[in-house]
Order: C-alpha cells, then structure tokens, then sequence
C-alpha cells in the first residue's frame, strides 16, 4: 500500500486544500469522496457532490474533511 493510499481510504471524505482551490477556481464543489486510484501513485479518484461522475486528482489538492459523515 502506498503512502497515498494509506493517506485516504475508498469512501472517505475529503476536501479542497487551499492548493487545490487557487489550481481549479471553476470548481464549484469543494467536497468529494474517495472512490479509487489513480494511474499514478499521486493521483486518487474522487467524485465531487452534486457530480455524477469521478474524476483524477493530484494529492496535493486534497486534505481531509473533518466533518463525520
């Protein structure tokens, strides 16, 4: 298991960083849940809410949400 990997688990929830914020200012969404990952070992799929479909996204972008599900 890869330190990523390790770092966000399918099914978690995750959120922007401030990275992640300034690099896709369209994005409307801020939080998503882990689905999968990516082709890289930097990459994790996630699928933002109110989207239907997931999309790859760098590491770096993302943190975890505090809120408890």
């Amino acid at each position: 298991m890869t330190i990523e990997q390790e770092h966000f688990r399918i099914g978690e929830r995750v959120r922007l960083s401030e990275l992640g914020r300034q690099r896709t200012p369209r994005n409307r969404a801020t939080t998503a849940i882990v689905i999968g990952y990516g082709q890289t070992l930097s990459r994790v799929r996630v699928r933002f809410h109110g989207s239907t479909s997931p999309v790859s996204i760098h590491v770096s972008y993302l943190e975890r949400d505090g809120q408890a599900r």
